[in-house]
């Protein structure tokens, strides 16, 4: 995952809009269209949960609360995933956002947080390559690829594996979780370790450092994208009530 630079100025802009988080805590196939509808009561709950993980005190008072009044989460991640991915790569949309759908539930995760590490990373560009090696739409190392796919059993043919999406997905959003109970669930840092590695962390904290500039940027997404549903949301009702 590349490192990224800051300038105070985003930096600040970034953490604003985060709210912050608490410092104590080939191709597959699409499943079905079942899956745009509705949230299960299971996949509402990982929702609700992380997203209070992520944010911590300041969730009752940030945008992402809006999320508990959007039934169908899932269909905006669709659209957000046809909307954002390249053109060569549109046509296989459904089975992109499907396999982050798919991997949230598995980790408890919100989905939106996943496009949100997806949005940092890649800006949904399954070829992106990054300056360390990088590769996909989750930027993932070959050397970690390896490891957690030798870790968690997953299917692992070299680094071309990182170069189908939904491998990339699978992988990346299993290493995040390992990194979730590796920092038992405190945000700021699993999401920093993700970007720097877990070494780095570690003597960060070690010298009482909190890291800021990755975590600030994938939060910047995460609310824009609740933001983005909110406004959405209130322009339908306008419309309603201009007709």
């Amino acid at each position: 995952m590349a490192m990224t630079n800051l300038s105070s100025v985003l930096l600040a802009s970034a953490l604003l809009v985060a709210g912050l988080f608490s410092t104590q805590t080939s191709f597959a196939t699409a499943r079905s269209t079942a899956s745009i509808g509705p949230l299960s009561g299971e996949q509402a709950r990982f929702r609700l949960e992380h997203s209070q993980e992520l944010l911590g005190k300041h969730y009752s008072r940030s945008r992402v609360r809006f999320g508990e009044t959007v039934l169908k989460i899932n269909s905006e991640i669709y659209r957000w995933t046809r909307e954002r991915l390249p053109r060569r790569f549109k046509k296989d949309h459904q089975a992109v956002a499907q396999a982050i759908i798919d991997e949230s539930l598995k980790h408890e995760f919100d989905p939106v947080f996943l496009v949100s590490i997806i949005e940092t990373e890649s800006h949904f560009n399954p070829e992106v390559r990054g300056d360390a090696g990088e590769i996909g739409l989750m930027q993932i190392l070959p050397s970690t690829g390896q490891w957690i796919s030798s870790r968690a059993k997953l299917s692992w043919k070299g680094s071309k594996t990182l170069q189908d999406p939904i491998a990339n997905i699978r992988i990346g959003a299993t290493y995040l979780a390992f990194l979730r109970d590796r920092f038992d669930m405190h945000a700021r840092l699993y999401i920093a370790a993700y970007n720097m590695g877990q070494g780095n962390v570690d003597s960060a904290q070690a010298k009482n450092i909190w890291p800021k500039d990755y975590p600030g940027l994938v939060m910047c997404n995460y609310v824009d994208f609740y933001e983005r549903l909110k406004e959405k949301r209130s322009l339908a009702l306008r419309q309603v009530s201009m007709q």
